[in-house]
């Protein structure tokens, strides 16, 4: 599934979730489409209705996961690549020259002074 992807606890995360099934039903749908014009991501069903709302629809936009390279960074996958992998819930902050590796304040610390 392109919208899935394995997160460093081996559950499944969902990094491009449907706006409008999150938002208004709160549930997580990966999404299959993204609309560059409404800056909103849709799952099959709604996208639908987002096409009958909109009559001045733009045929290069949605984007679909064909296109999943044009799609912004989302703000949980922004989160999952900023997060230490050890020190869970850290963010990485700072970047080790002697080892190539990104650190947080913790990682720092203990194996990076």
């Amino acid at each position: 599934m392109a919208t899935s992807g394995i997160s460093r606890n081996s559950d499944v995360v969902k990094y491009y979730c449907c706006t409008i099934c999150e938002t208004e039903r709160s549930v997580e749908v990966d999404a299959d489409f993204y609309c560059k014009t409404c800056l909103k991501y849709f799952c099959r069903t709604c996208i639908h209705s987002h096409k009958q709302h909109r009559r001045w629809f733009n045929k290069k936009s949605p984007y679909g996961t064909d296109k999943i390279m044009k799609w912004p960074l989302s703000k949980k996958m922004e989160t999952s690549l900023l997060t230490c992998v050890i020190h869970k819930g850290e963010k990485l902050t700072m970047y080790c020259t002697d080892h190539s590796h990104l650190c947080c304040s913790k990682c720092v610390e203990l194996n990076h002074r």
